[in-house]
C-alpha cells in the first residue's frame, strides 16, 4: 500500500533544515543591513564635509561654532527650547536635505538631539552627529595632523537618561558634544577618556574597558576628519592617549596656541 504525506521523522528533518537556513540567513541579512547603513552614514558625513568646506572658504578657514552657549556654558536655546548648534552655520551650504544628512540610519534613538530646522522653524530635525567641541571655531590650519583628527562622529546626546552623565560611559549612550571625563570641553593633564561620543551601550561588568564599547555600526564609529575625509574607526578611540610630552595623540588633536 502506498503511503501519502510525510513521516514524522521527515517533518522533523525538514524543520531542522529550515532552522539551520534561518540561522545562516538572519546574521547575513543583519550584516547586509549594517553595510548599507554604514555606507549611507558615510555618505551623510561626506555631504556634511562638503558644506563645511564651503563654510570655511567664506570664513577664512575657520570651522563653525560647535554650539552657541550661555554665560554659564550651557547650550543656548532657540524659541522652541532647542539647542543652537554647528548645523546653523553650515545649513546654507548643504546641497541635500538636512533631515536626511543629519540622521544616521543606524542611530538607535533616531536622532536623540532635536534641533529646529534653520530655514523652516516648523520642522524638527533629529541630529545623530556630534562636533568635537575643542575644535569649535578653530582653523583647520592650526591642527598639526588634520587628517588624523576627528571633527564629527556618530553620537547620541546626553546619555541613556537624557542628561549629561557625570560619570561618563558608566551607563552607555553618551554623545553629541564631545568632552572629557575631567574637563568641560577641553582636556586637562588628568584626562583619561572622551566623556561623550558615539558609544551607546556598555556592559557594566569588569569596569571601563574598551572591549565593552559599542558603536552604531558593527565595524565601529563613523567619523569625519578635520581634513574632510571620512572613515570607520574602532570604538576604542574614546580612550585618550598622550605622547611623552603630555600632548593628546590622534584622533583627539587640539590646536596649539599660536606664538606671537
Amino acid at each position: 500500500m502506498n503511503r501519502s504525506g510525510l513521516t514524522r521523522l521527515e517533518k522533523m528533518a525538514i524543520s531542522a533544515a529550515i532552522v539551520v537556513v534561518l540561522l545562516v540567513l538572519i546574521p547575513l541579512y543583519q550584516q547586509l543591513v549594517d553595510i548599507k547603513r554604514t555606507a549611507d552614514c558615510l555618505s551623510n558625513l561626506k555631504e556634511i564635509a562638503t558644506a563645511l568646506n564651503l563654510y570655511e572658504m567664506d570664513y577664512g578657514g575657520a570651522l563653525p561654532i560647535a554650539y552657541y552657549a550661555r554665560a554659564d556654558g550651557q547650550p543656548q536655546q532657540d524659541a522652541h527650547g532647542r539647542p543652537l548648534t554647528w548645523v546653523l552655520g553650515i545649513s546654507g551650504y548643504a546641497h541635500k536635505d538636512l533631515a536626511r544628512i543629519l540622521l544616521c540610519p543606524a542611530d538607535p534613538l533616531q536622532g536623540s538631539t532635536k534641533i529646529t530646522h534653520p530655514r523652516n522653524p516648523q520642522q524638527v530635525l533629529g541630529l545623530s552627529y556630534g562636533f568635537y567641541a575643542p575644535l569649535s571655531g578653530r582653523k583647520v590650519s592650526d591642527l598639526a595632523q588634520p587628517g588624523l583628527t576627528v571633527l564629527i562622529a556618530d553620537s547620541v546626546a546626553g546619555g541613556q537618561l537624557g542628561t549629561i552623565d557625570p560619570i561618563p560611559l558608566a551607563n552607555g549612550n553618551d554623545g553629541f558634544l564631545l568632552s572629557f571625563d575631567d574637563g568641560l570641553f577641553m582636556p586637562t593633564a588628568r584626562s583619561r577618556f572622551i566623556a561623550r561620543l558615539a558609544v551607546w551601550r556598555i556592559r557594566n561588568e569588569n569596569g571601563w574597558q574598551t572591549g565593552n564599547l559599542r558603536a552604531f555600526h558593527g565595524k565601529g564609529v563613523n567619523v569625519l576628519h578635520a581634513d574632510g575625509h571620512v572613515a570607520t574607526l574602532d570604538p576604542a578611540i574614546v580612550r585618550l592617549e598622550r605622547d611623552p610630552d603630555g600632548k593628546l595623540k590622534p584622533p583627539w588633536g587640539v590646536p596649539e596656541p599660536r606664538r606671537r
